[in-house]
């Protein structure tokens, strides 16, 4: 099979070092970076990622969109939400309709179009599909047993994509919820932050505890709000993810969070100036979305408030003795 994977991040390298597991794959990835691409052909390693790693021969890089999305079976999409839009405008001219489209990019598009997955069907009409999942980059790349969600129409395509894996190194779950699993995916990233305050404020794993809880029944009443499934909530991409960038402090968002709840402004800015930091832009993007369709998020908007220095950290734990209702929710 043929694969063109859009994206040269730790994520979508640790994705194609996984797709060459199976020699019949043909990996073909996109950078804007020429220097990149030109080293590459040289020496086959991205060294700004893994120094000494030599890459397989079936990973091949380069800046020409047509290389990477002509005459190929499956795209995946794997770069920054905020250059979403240009890309699909730059592969629309070489892709064919019939190809199936893989979404690995978390976020929030924009206020138009919300999730990524809705601006990149706005723009090519193949079939979309959206992948979640508990899924750290250097796992991913260190070919540990990990387990992804898809979320597409088809059955079809679902097996199509979880056929380019080796079984014995990924287990994938099919959903039809792609706005349950988008949405997992952006919210999980501002949860962390949260989990960081905490721990910045010197609380351990009973608090923890507290927080992850009252975090799985927010997230509970946010879905159920936009009618999706608790399937989604119950599986790798709701509470898989939740639970691992909640609890690691090797996470990008857990580490801002810590700065904030030591009240290391200085740390903080530096770090969030110098890392992305998804869980910053998914709060100033989602929040708003969440007030149109009168959807209350206490934990989301106190976190959001500490962040822009309008609440003290200590804030969250008096959120999280507030007393909780749970929703209902669409069993589909």
């Amino acid at each position: 099979m043929k694969i063109g994977m859009i994206g040269t991040g730790a994520f979508s390298t640790s994705l194609a070092l996984l797709l060459a597991l199976k020699e019949e794959n043909e990996i073909v990835m996109w950078s804007e970076n020429k220097k990149l691409v030109s080293d590459y052909k040289k020496t086959h390693k991205i060294e700004s990622l893994y120094k000494d790693r030599m890459f397989p021969k079936n990973i091949m890089l380069t800046n020409r969109f047509v290389e990477v999305a002509q005459d190929i079976d499956v795209l995946f999409l794997v770069t920054g939400v905020f250059y979403l839009e240009n890309v699909c405008k730059e592969i629309s001219p070489f892709l064919n309709r019939n190809i199936p489209v893989v979404i690995g990019t978390k976020g929030i598009a924009d206020t138009n179009h919300g999730f990524a997955f809705k601006l990149v069907e706005s723009y090519l009409k193949n079939p979309i599909s959206v992948l979640g999942g508990p899924t750290f980059s250097v796992d991913v790349s260190n070919y540990e047993p990990i387990g992804f969600q898809l979320a597409c129409k088809r059955k079809k395509h679902f097996l199509l994509i979880q056929g380019l894996f080796d079984s014995t190194k990924v287990k994938m779950e099919h959903s039809y919820d792609r706005i349950g699993v988008s949405l997992c995916g952006c919210l999980k990233n501002a949860y962390a932050i949260g989990a960081g305050i905490l721990s910045g404020l010197g609380y351990h794993e009973s608090t923890h505890a507290l927080y992850l809880t009252s975090v799985y029944l927010e997230l509970e009443s946010i879905l159920g709000m936009y009618d999706a499934s608790i399937v989604t909530l119950h599986g790798f991409a709701g509470f898989g993810d939740l639970v691992l960038t909640c609890s690691s402090t090797t996470s990008r968002n857990f580490t801002y969070g810590e700065y904030i709840g030591k009240k290391e402004k200085k740390m903080a800015n530096r770090f969030l100036k110098e890392t992305t930091v998804e869980g910053v832009s998914t709060l100033q993007a989602l929040l708003p979305l969440l007030l149109k369709k009168h959807i209350k998020s206490p934990l989301l908007s106190c976190i959001s408030e500490i962040l822009e220095f309008k609440k003290d950290p200590d804030a969250l734990v008096e959120e999280l003795m507030k007393e909780k209702k749970t929703s209902k929710f669409t069993l589909s």
